[in-house]
C-alpha cells in the first residue's frame, strides 16, 4: 500500500478550509517532525483490508484555536471539551478520507484524543507509511499514518 503525500496534503487542506476556514500549507519533510511544547493529538484506526492508524497532532496552542474556531468562539471561551471534541473531528474527518484512498473492505474507529509531549502517540512494531507536517499558519500540524508489520 502507498499513500501519496500530494493526497495526503489536499485531505488536510480540505478539512481545514472546509471545517475552519483556514489555509494548511504542506511543509518540506526535511523540516522538524515533532511539536515543541504540550501537544494534543487525535487519532483514528482503519482495520480491514489493510490495518492502520491514523494520527493527526499539534501544539496545544493550536488545538485551542482549532476549537475555539470550529465552535465560533474565542480562544479563551474554548472549554477542554471544546477542544477535544474539535481535535476528535479533525481527526476523524482526515481519518475518513485517507480511508476512502486503501483498500476495502475498511472500517473506521471512533476517534481517541490524548494530551502530552511530542509525540502524543507511538505505535510499536509498527511501520510508518506517512510522516507530514504542515502549517496552518504558525502553528505546526503532524499527519501521521502507520501499518502494523506482518
Amino acid at each position: 500500500m502507498h499513500l501519496s503525500n500530494d493526497d495526503v496534503a489536499a485531505i488536510v487542506n480540505e478539512v481545514w478550509s472546509s471545517m475552519l476556514g483556514l489555509p494548511v500549507d504542506a511543509v518540506d519533510l526535511e523540516a522538524p517532525k515533532q511539536i515543541d511544547g504540550p501537544a494534543m493529538s487525535g487519532s483514528v484506526a482503519v482495520n480491514g483490508a489493510t490495518d492502520c492508524l491514523i494520527c493527526v497532532e499539534m501544539g496545544q496552542d493550536a488545538a485551542r484555536l482549532f476549537g475555539a474556531t470550529m465552535f465560533g468562539l474565542a480562544e479563551d471561551e474554548a472549554s477542554d471539551d471544546d477542544i477535544s471534541d474539535a481535535i476528535g473531528e479533525l481527526t476523524n474527518m482526515v481519518g475518513g478520507n485517507i480511508k476512502s484512498l486503501l483498500p476495502e473492505p475498511s472500517a473506521l474507529s471512533l476517534p481517541v484524543v490524548a494530551q502530552g509531549v511530542s509525540p502524543t502517540l507511538k505505535v510499536p512494531s509498527a511501520k510508518k507509511l506517512l510522516h507530514s507536517l504542515y502549517m496552518c499558519g504558525d502553528r505546526p500540524i503532524l499527519v501521521t499514518v502507520w501499518n502494523r508489520q506482518d
